[in-house]
């Protein structure tokens, strides 16, 4: 049986960090591969989660165990001439680290990424985040509520064996921007019809405005948000917040599915694209980036590493 990365089910560290890289011309392969393994092996040794992302190009540079359906990410725009987006900055490779020590965090993605690039490839951006409160947004919602359940997250989120790509796992990474001085002008009962929930405890609500969060990415056997149909395609998240020196703050959102399909028909429902109103958080939070990577299994990276 494949392994998945197990990282991607692990507690996560306080602190965490999000390193996008791509090769540039006259890039090494060899050399990548070779600080791909070194820094699986630092992490390894210090304690370090670690989850290894691989775009579409590389991951089909490194192995022929490619899933089927791995599309780059590409901006996803709103119909309704709002002008919302979710930007799409595909990129090649994703370092996730976590840790409760921010020092040993930056020093490990610090010295894979020397050798990433000193092997042709450039950091195109990064993110370090951290757990705010227990699990908050920084709009002070509780992020996660709608995962699956602990134990029923792998079969949600790993493809099966017997499957081009078993045991490993379609991954989206956003940065999501928040308009908190907008965000907050609403008052809690506003604050809550949009996002679907109760503020205090995040309690589903038992009715769902068109407009709420809940009905553009909770996917039901009918229409979303019934709370009378089985759900489907759930995706397990993983998304902290961050906070710039320059007041940016929003969210990293980080999820994990068996098939990318799923994160596709969220998006195009989030943003009006299938025939839904546009879901009114983007009135107040739109992603500055978006990728799509694979999380291949532990077998396939040590293969494709060697």
């Amino acid at each position: 049986m494949a392994t998945c990365q197990p990282a991607i089910f692990n507690d996560m560290g306080k602190y965490q960090w999000y390193v996008h890289l791509s090769r540039g011309d006259g890039a090494d392969l060899g050399a990548i591969k070779s600080a791909i393994s070194d820094c699986r092996s630092n992490c390894d040794a210090l304690g370090i989660n670690l989850v290894i992302g691989l775009g579409p190009t590389l991951l089909a540079d490194l192995t022929d165990d490619v899933p089927d359906d791995f599309q780059p990410y590409h901006t996803v725009e709103s119909i309704d001439g709002s002008g919302r987006e979710a930007k799409g900055t595909q990129e090649e490779l994703l370092l996730w680290m976590t840790h409760d020590e921010k020092d040993l965090v930056w020093k490990a993605q610090w010295d894979a990424r020397m050798a990433l690039i000193a092997g042709g490839m450039s950091v195109a951006r990064e993110t370090p985040t951290f757990i705010y409160g227990e699990s908050l947004d920084m709009t002070g919602f509780i992020d996660g509520t709608g995962n699956p359940e602990d134990e029923d997250q792998p079969a949600v989120a790993i493809r099966p064996d017997g499957e081009a790509g078993a045991g490993g796992s379609f991954i989206i990474a956003q940065r999501w921007v928040h308009d908190l001085v907008a965000w907050e002008k609403q008052d809690v009962p506003t604050q809550e019809v949009n996002f679907g929930r109760t503020k205090a405890d995040s309690t589903r609500l038992d009715e769902q405005a068109p407009h709420s969060h809940l009905s553009h990415v909770e996917l039901r056997e009918g229409e979303t948000a019934d709370a009378s149909k089985p759900k489907r395609d759930e995706i397990a998240r993983r998304s902290t917040p961050y906070a710039f020196h320059d007041g940016t703050v929003g969210l990293y959102f980080m999820a994990f599915c068996k098939t990318q399909a799923p994160f596709r028909e969220r998006m195009d429902a989030m943003y009006g694209r299938n025939g839904q109103v546009r879901d009114m958080l983007t009135d107040f939070s739109n992603p500055a980036s978006g990728s799509y990577y694979f999380a291949p299994s532990v077998e396939c990276l040590d293969a494709s590493l060697a």
